[in-house]
């Protein structure tokens, strides 16, 4: 005490400071903290109960990938402890008691992937196929799964943002021929499936690629029967007296029908130019969208607003018109070639209404434009060097080189202000080639709709036909639906057509073999909806003299011979209900 007070006064020894007096004793805290921990881990406490209970696991004493990394090691060691000393176990490969996994989980996919790729197995997903499964029922139809309809009451939804607002619909499994060769040899081999002096394939404003051609496809030599249905044709636009590329993108339930009847027409001519015809089926390259509505114009304009400068002034056509009140004020069929940056960068995009009110001068530009469209709208430039979306090596090299999800998310973090938009990066992130083309009645129809005829159909057939590469989908789709559009199935698109006034193929094109086979599958489930019901609870067609009651009779209109055989085989007995009287 005497030392004590030599040194310190009273007051002092009432107050510690108590950061000296820690970092005094930072050694001897350590030590004790140290033993501490190496008295618990030396104890009986296995590696799982180490862990707080918010991380324990049921099954983490059997299954050491139940436990966090830096502990694995331990646990596994002391696995093999217990299977040394265990009886059961001894002399044994195995660590644990656990049974044998059932055949049934033996035989499991070890990845979703794998188990995705086993499902797909005789059909083909859409890359948007997980998407539309969680919020709509799937069917399958001409070897595709396709949304039929959301699971939500959406009719008149549907039908307000085909009218209005933007109508979208994965349109993926449509099929595209590539066909290479001589333009005249293309056209001389197409122009056996067309009507006589239908030039419409060879016309200036199609033969340059700068608008779709329309057409309407029979079996050669058979007009006017044998109709096969519609299908559409673009010419890539390259000209030159070498080989050239058309796309004929034809509906699946007559594609087959088509290619086998090009491919008759190819072995039926002697060897010369005129064969040297290829015809690839290149529907696995290319994803495509169909848009309808009002705000469809504006609702791309937003989100491929993010064009790659070019030479020429197509990147700012689609601002240009921007502002129209429908697509249908543009001429049908134009097609637009543009060149945009990832999607993803500046995911999510909003419509924003204060961009739609134009200036004087963009008002100008707007007028000349729609009087005068610009014939060099389907290529990217003035020199035609870039090929875009017709150069599939380039788009598959592309795809290969694309930015991550998982490196995008690290350039997010790395971002000064959370939320801000990435900036595209020439020497890291990749271009997209796209093809936007106005879609309406004429591809409906497969044929040209003159200016009589166009004012009986109904605004909302207008739109948009978006065409990408392979591996593009779920960017696009996600980019479009977050900018407002709303995702519909095939029988929300055959509603449309309805009160649009235009047939859907090929639920409305009777006298082809595709709409046998559609007529024929949903009179064989109204037939079988019919059957399943008591016999007093049906409706006797006999009696009322309905004798095709399932489909309409379109062979007795056209007085072809029996029944087609896609149809349900019913008699007069079985459509008679009688009562079983006791």
């Amino acid at each position: 005490q005497g030392s004590a007070s030599t040194k310190y006064t009273l007051g002092k020894a009432r107050s510690v400071d108590v950061v000296g007096f820690v970092e005094a004793r930072s050694f001897e805290i350590n030590a004790l903290q140290r033993s501490l921990e190496n008295a618990r881990s030396q104890g009986n406490t296995r590696a799982f109960q180490t862990l707080p209970r918010h991380l324990r696991r049921r099954a983490a004493s059997h299954n050491v990938k139940r436990i966090p990394a830096r502990l694995r090691e331990k646990a596994l060691s002391e696995m093999k402890k217990s299977a040394q000393t265990s009886k059961a176990l001894a002399g044994t490969d195995r660590l644990t008691n656990a049974k044998k996994s059932s055949r049934y989980k033996r035989r499991r996919a070890r990845s979703v992937r794998q188990e995705y790729e086993t499902r797909q197995t005789g059909k083909r997903w859409l890359e948007t196929h997980v998407w539309h499964a969680k919020r709509m029922r799937m069917k399958e139809l001409w070897g595709a799964m396709i949304a039929e309809t959301p699971n939500e009451r959406s009719h008149r939804a549907a039908y307000r943002a085909a009218k209005e607002k933007t109508y979208i619909q994965d349109v993926s499994y449509f099929r595209t021929l590539e066909l290479v060769g001589s333009e005249d040899a293309i056209v001389g081999l197409l122009r056996q499936l067309t009507p006589p002096n239908e030039l419409t394939l060879a016309m200036k404003p199609y033969i340059g690629g700068a608008r779709m051609a329309p057409l309407t496809l029979y079996c050669a030599g058979s007009y006017p029967l044998a109709l096969l249905g519609p299908a559409t044709a673009l010419w890539e636009p390259i000209s030159g007296a070498g080989q050239r590329k058309l796309w004929l993108r034809l509906h699946p339930a007559n594609a087959d029908a088509i290619k086998i009847e090009l491919e008759r027409m190819l072995d039926s001519i002697p060897d010369g130019n005129d064969r040297a015809i290829q015809i690839k089926d290149i529907t696995c390259d290319l994803v495509s969208f169909e848009l309808l509505g009002g705000q469809s114009t504006q609702m791309l304009a937003a989100v491929l607003s993010q064009t790659v400068d070019c030479a020429d002034s197509e990147p700012s056509l689609l601002q240009t018109i921007r502002a129209i009140p429908s697509p249908a004020v543009l001429p049908e069929s134009v097609v637009i070639a543009l060149r945009i940056h990832d999607p993803r960068l500046e995911f999510p995009f909003k419509v924003n209404p204060e961009r739609m009110v134009l200036s004087q001068d963009e008002q100008q530009q707007l007028q000349d434009v729609l009087l005068h469209w610009p014939d060099n709208a389907a290529v990217l430039d003035g020199q035609r060097s870039d090929t875009g979306i017709w150069d599939r090596s380039e788009c598959a090299s592309a795809l290969e080189r694309r930015t991550s999800e998982h490196a995008l998310n690290k350039r997010r973090e790395q971002q000064l202000v959370p939320g801000t938009k990435l900036r595209p990066d020439p020497s890291v992130d990749v271009t997209v080639p796209l093809l936007l083309v106005r879609t309406g009645p004429e591809a409906m129809l497969g044929s040209r709709v003159g200016r009589t005829a166009n004012q009986y159909i109904d605004t909302l057939a207008h739109g948009w036909t978006l065409i990408a590469p392979r591996g593009w989908s779920m960017a696009l789709w996600m980019a479009l639906n977050f900018a407002g559009a709303r995702a519909q199935g095939l029988t929300e698109r055959h509603h449309i057509g309805f009160e649009a006034g235009l047939p859907t193929f090929p639920a409305n094109w009777p006298g082809t073999s595709a709409y046998d086979e559609w007529a024929g599958s949903a009179a064989t489930a109204l037939y079988q909806k019919w059957q399943r019901r008591p016999p007093g609870k049906r409706a006797n067609y006999l009696k009322f003299g309905i004798n095709s009651p399932f489909y309409a009779p379109f062979h007795k209109l056209l007085d072809l011979p029996g029944v087609p055989e896609a149809y349900p085989q019913v008699t007069a007995d079985g459509l008679e209900c009688r009562m079983k009287r006791l």
